[in-house]
């Protein structure tokens, strides 16, 4: 979801000399010198501020130039033109003669050195920019979605055709070809693109320019240049050879020739690094483990995954070749501290499955004392790693079993492992309290999450069980399913949309989902960070991305590499709407017949097979393999466009919430703390067949125009709850008087003001919310945000003139909240909908109980006691339990919102 504008403003009107084209190839390749030099942005800018809006110059003044604020949006806009006079899109002639290799040589080192330049210039910067063009990610880019990507590119190769650098069509992307090259030069990073000189067997040479590889883009993990440097040194070393299959030959802005790759994890075919890496004489076992080793230690995990799986491979294809092999406790040593370090990496991208894959190679083991000798510690880290999966996949009864078992017993006290084996013993009590009874201390994760938010560095996802959390599903109370025609008529719904009903009456509190990301990123600014790109997406109207959408979204492409060798990774894709459109569509053009291939988690017990699928199965019955061999990125973007989980410290993917439809007036609420996703009911009402439904808006926006802003980010054109559709009918005079009272509260909000000034303000805006109230009074809902505003100002200035305003607000405050939150104090404790008491209108409750619970009567006090219990157990999803003191409550209740505002975004 991109940034508000407001902050993406302030960001660039800071200084127009921070603005420089640092990468101005990653639109179009270039590597002219003096297209990237900032003294030339600076300049270009200077001149688009002054043809934007020249104001009109005064005759007494005449030496002074003044000019009217541009809007950012003229400016970015005219940022992205500047350049599109260059480009040279229009199909060109054949490449029939090449640029000598001396010249792209040369070109290609002065850009290196420029560049050099411009990295160190940026430390001197407040800011610097880079501009990003994602018109061909959307067109070009594909994740693939096979179990062997380099397999399927080998058999797309054979039946391609070989091409030469001079029988290649400029501004072309051949089809069904490849383009052998050896590379003649040391890559450069530019921070969103790779940058390297090949050669093809006829010694012509080309600059190829490779964007959004896997090995070098940011995802959770911010690889910093120096370990990027370093795996390039290892992907593309000189004189190296690679295909490119559908080569693109592209017209650069500056008018050199160059070769494009948008999608390399499917265009690139890495021949020699695949070769070096599974033959023993190029790389050896132990050379293999300590590249994984390093790549572990800089979490970056994709990398380590790829290192231990080559070493696998070469040690499987040793006893092929060799079944007599007189050093077998060797290799097998070798295998164990493979699956071991493997199973750590998925253990810490939370792919449990493969995690006890690597582990069932303990199975083939009768007496761990004879290995124990050989490996040491190694077979111990392997059976608690062992342990753990079982632990993040539920199956905690199994985990007990093993305990039991003197094998596994003996074998986690071999090495020392008491400690270890004291919390894995506590967590696995704690978790199951969580998964079987639904005990989550609610307040004790969001003090979790607040003590990691303190830290200015994203800490690194380490096999930590005190911070895991059982997964929660109750498919029991809840159903997945088509929308009904007349649902998706009445709710204005997109054709073939889905949604969560209610199979049976809920009761409030009762929480329904915990879910963990498919994907998620720490959406914080990491401190010290001065360069951002401006991500420009050229549609029907012009659309603006930032780093963290791109960072997730490059997150799901990891996950979805990591775990396509299991076909719960995919099943867990497909249930996101606009990835279930795009399957269908390409089913139905494509009409292949597929055979379903086998699943490594097929191997394990049925036991853990069927509890690790089965969540998952349910929601859509068949199994069906992918109608094709990757999913275009675009289809990624359209989804991350729907998604609304995003905390002030987390932004992620989960399936099954996102199958959760948008009301402005909710049912069911959603935290997102840590990055577990919490969904439960808050609202009394909710019978058999009900949808259950929550906000993608932050709760208790009143501007209907406002919320239909936010909402389109989404997709959503135009909400037809009860809510919105009583705003609607209301139009203009609604907003008109929001309006006012929004202006006349930005008045009261300015500091230095006098007292009388003040009083008149909060004078001013009462009259307006009373009016609001009476003449909207058959709304659904009150005006909260707006209570809440006035209640704020006038608590917060005690002046003398303001202490009467206060006194008559203070005395028939409780009155006024029953009011707008739609309750009557009769009811109490019970009220019909609680979730109209979430928000900001607490704190200022528990804030007014606090000054005046010692004065109620002992019926009053009753009362309002009864409704603070109660809620504190809806909102922490029945987990707490009513002790009867007042006081205690009231501390609860500010501990609990001081927590989640701040850390949740989803409260107005």
């Amino acid at each position: 979801m991109p940034k508000p504008l407001s902050k993406l403003e302030k960001s660039i009107m800071i200084s127009a000399a921070a603005i420089i084209g640092l990468t101005e190839e990653l639109e179009s390749t270039s590597c002219c010198a003096k297209r990237i030099c900032p003294m030339h942005w600076h300049e270009r800018l200077t001149q688009i501020l002054q043809q934007v809006s020249p104001c009109q110059r005064s005759p007494k003044s005449k030496s002074k130039k003044h000019y009217n604020k541009v809007s950012h949006r003229n400016i970015l806009w005219k940022l992205f033109r500047m350049t599109n006079d260059y480009l040279i899109d229009q199909p060109g002639g054949i490449y029939s003669t090449p640029v000598a290799k001396s010249i792209v040589l040369e070109i290609h080192e002065a850009f290196a050195k420029q560049l050099s330049k411009i990295f160190d210039a940026i430390d001197d910067l407040p800011y610097s920019f880079t501009k990003t063009n994602l018109l061909p990610q959307m067109k070009y880019r594909m994740i693939p979605i096979v179990t062997d990507p380099f397999s399927e590119q080998m058999d797309r190769m054979e039946v391609s055709t070989q091409l030469k650098i001079n029988l290649l069509r400029i501004n072309h992307i051949h089809l069904n070809s490849r383009l052998p090259v050896k590379i003649i030069s040391k890559p450069i990073w530019t921070g969103y693109a790779v940058h390297v000189i090949v050669q093809d067997e006829n010694t012509h040479c080309l600059r190829l320019s490779i964007y959004n590889w896997s090995h070098v883009i940011q995802t959770r993990q911010l690889k910093s240049y120096s370990y990027i440097q370093e795996r390039l040194s290892c992907l593309l070393p000189m004189n190296s050879c690679i295909v490119l299959l559908d080569p693109w030959l592209k017209m650069c802005e500056d008018g050199e020739i160059a070769l494009r790759c948008d999608s390399p994890n499917t265009h690139v075919l890495m021949i020699d690094f695949e070769t070096r890496c599974s033959t023993n004489s190029r790389t050896s076992l132990d050379q293999l483990r300590q590249w994984g080793n390093a790549c572990y230690q800089g979490d970056d995990n994709l990398a380590a995954i790829e290192f231990y799986t080559y070493g696998l491979r070469q040690i499987d294809e040793r006893q092929e070749n060799d079944l007599l092999c007189s050093n077998d406790d060797e290799q097998q040593q070798h295998r164990i501290r493979f699956l071991s370090n493997r199973c750590a990496c998925y253990l810490r991208e939370r792919h449990a499955g493969l995690a006890l894959v690597d582990t069932s190679i303990l199975l083939s083991f009768e007496d761990f004392s004879r290995i124990f000798e050989q490996s040491k510690g190694t077979i111990s880290k392997l059976l608690f790693r062992c342990l753990t999966a079982y632990l993040y996949l539920g199956l905690y009864d199994k985990v007990e079993k093993l305990l039991q078992s003197s094998k596994f017993r003996g074998g986690l006290n071999y090495d020392d492992n008491s400690a270890s084996l004291i919390v894995l013993e506590r967590e696995l009590n704690r978790l199951r309290d969580e998964s079987l009874g639904g005990k989550y201390d609610i307040q004790g994760i969001l003090r979790e999450q607040l003590a990691i938010n303190k830290s200015e560095k994203s800490p690194l996802v380490f096999i930590d069980l005190p911070h895991h959390h059982a997964e929660c599903q109750r498919t029991d109370l809840f159903e997945i399913r088509p929308c009904q025609t007349d649902e998706i008529t009445k709710h204005g719904y997109p054709k073939g949309s889905y949604g969560v009903y209610a199979l049976k009456n809920l009761e409030v509190g009762t929480l329904l989902i915990v879910e963990q990301p498919f994907a998620s990123i720490d959406n914080r600014i990491v401190s010290g960070k001065r360069c951002h790109s401006i991500n420009y997406l050229r549609t029907n109207r012009d659309e603006y991305y930032d780093d963290e959408t791109l960072r997730l979204l490059n997150e799901v492409e990891k996950q979805i590499l990591i775990g396509n060798a299991s076909w719960t990774t995919f099943d867990k894709l497909k249930m996101m709407q606009p990835i279930r459109y795009w399957l269908n569509e390409t089913k139905n053009s494509c009409n292949i017949e597929q055979e379903e291939s086998s699943d490594p988690l097929d191997s394990l017990d049925d036991e853990t097979s069927v509890a690790l699928k089965s969540q998952w199965r349910k929601q859509f019955l068949k199994r069906v393999p992918p109608p094709s061999s990757h999913i275009p990125w675009r289809v990624l973007l359209e989804t991350q466009k729907q998604n609304p989980f995003s905390s002030k410290s987390t932004h992620a993917w989960y399936p099954l919430g996102s199958m959760f439809n948008h009301s402005c007036l909710p049912n069911c609420l959603w935290y997102l703390i840590g990055d577990y996703l919490f969904i439960y009911v808050c609202s009394s009402n909710i019978r058999q067949g009900d949808e259950l439904t929550i906000s993608y808006c932050p709760l208790w926006t009143s501007s209907l125009n406002d919320r239909a802003r936010h909402l389109r980010q989404y997709g959503i054109p135009s909400c037809r709850c009860l809510l919105c559709s009583y705003d609607r009918s209301n139009m203009p005079q609604y907003e008109i008087e929001l309006k006012k009272f929004y202006n006349i509260r930005a008045l009261a909000r300015q500091k230095n003001l006098s007292v009388q000034q003040l009083f008149d303000y909060a004078q001013k805006l009462n009259c307006i919310y009373e009016f609001l109230m009476k003449k909207f009074r058959q709304r659904p809902i009150g005006f909260i945000s707006e209570f809440i505003d006035f209640e704020q100002i006038v608590l917060n200035n005690q002046s003398n003139e303001m202490q009467q305003l206060s006194q008559e607000h203070h005395t028939s405050f409780l009155g006024r909240l029953s009011r707008v939150c739609r309750f009557t104090i009769r009811d109490l404790p019970q009220i019909g909908n609680p979730i109209l008491l979430f928000g900001m209108q607490m704190p200022v409750l528990v804030h007014h109980l606090q000054r005046t619970y010692s004065r109620m009567n002992s019926s009053d006090l009753k009362q309002w006691s009864g409704l603070l219990e109660y809620l504190y157990e809806v909102f922490t999803f029945k987990c707490h339990s009513p002790t009867g003191d007042l006081q205690k409550t009231l501390d609860d209740h500010e501990r609990l919102f001081a927590n989640l505002l701040q850390t949740q975004t989803c409260i107005g």
